[in-house]
């Protein structure tokens, strides 16, 4: 669940899903940075959910038993470093939690997230799969099937046309998937040393330039016009995320 909303509806927001969602299905509740409030931390755990909430670089926390406060900035100073252990967060309101820290080679910041799951039973790449949602609603939306324009208030009219979204949606991916890893490697050797292709460092595995989704509508459309006719692909074609163990880990 990505949260991403005020107090009041938040807490509306949590007393509904609450008795939705079916109590043996574990629910990570993610929220981005500055959205970060104890009394959210506690009403997520107060619902049996595990929060996952970013926080800022500001503050300090402490080991137990050691009482030494050390800054959130010096948790991970370098890119490259990850790190996860119980503490305690803040001098003001003071949290017990886990904190995981993680610093990607490319990124301006690290992410710092608390949660009440253990250390051992959480990955701080889980919080891949907040900005992960953002594009997935964007998909649904003014990028791809432009859900806005129903404008529908019926719930149970609703479901349905969710239901034809989702699948839709993972047939762009899977087609998008396989028309990536149809792609040809970039020949690099061809071209001068001046090329402005080397203008930057250089990466073997050049970064994603557009979204599976996006490059499956693309390759359906190309089809479509090209007289081509309309398949399915085998799940291999399913390209693999950063967040994968959080669909395949067995330790919550």
């Amino acid at each position: 669940m990505n949260l991403e909303v005020g107090n009041h509806k938040a807490q509306k927001l949590i007393k509904h899903l609450k008795g939705v969602i079916p109590q043996q299905w574990n629910v990570i509740v993610a929220c981005d940075r500055g959205l970060y409030a104890d009394w959210l931390y506690e009403m997520i755990v107060g619902v049996n959910w595990h929060p996952f909430l970013r926080i800022n670089h500001q503050g300090t926390y402490q080991i137990p038993p050691c009482r030494t406060w050390r800054p959130l900035a010096e948790v991970v100073n370098t890119p490259g470093q990850s790190r996860s252990a119980r503490v305690v967060c803040f001098k003001t309101n003071p949290l017990e939690c886990t904190l995981l820290a993680r610093w990607d080679i490319g990124y301006k910041d690290p992410w710092l997230v608390l949660t009440d799951l253990e250390p051992n039973q959480a990955d701080v790449l889980w919080y891949g799969l907040r900005p992960s949602t953002e594009c997935v609603y964007r998909d649904l939306k003014s990028d791809g099937w432009q859900w806005h324009n129903t404008r529908l208030l019926s719930p149970q009219r609703a479901e349905r046309l969710w239901l034809a979204i989702a699948l839709a949606t993972l047939w762009m991916v899977m087609l998008g998937g396989e028309a990536e890893n149809q792609s040809p490697t970039p020949n690099y050797q061809q071209l001068p040393n001046k090329h402005i292709a080397f203008s930057k460092p250089f990466n073997p595995k050049p970064l994603r330039q557009i979204s599976c989704f996006l490059l499956g509508f693309i390759t359906l459309i190309a089809d479509l016009l090209n007289g081509l006719s309309i398949h399915l692909h085998r799940w291999s074609s399913f390209p693999p995320t950063p967040v994968d163990a959080f669909y395949y880990s067995s330790s919550l």
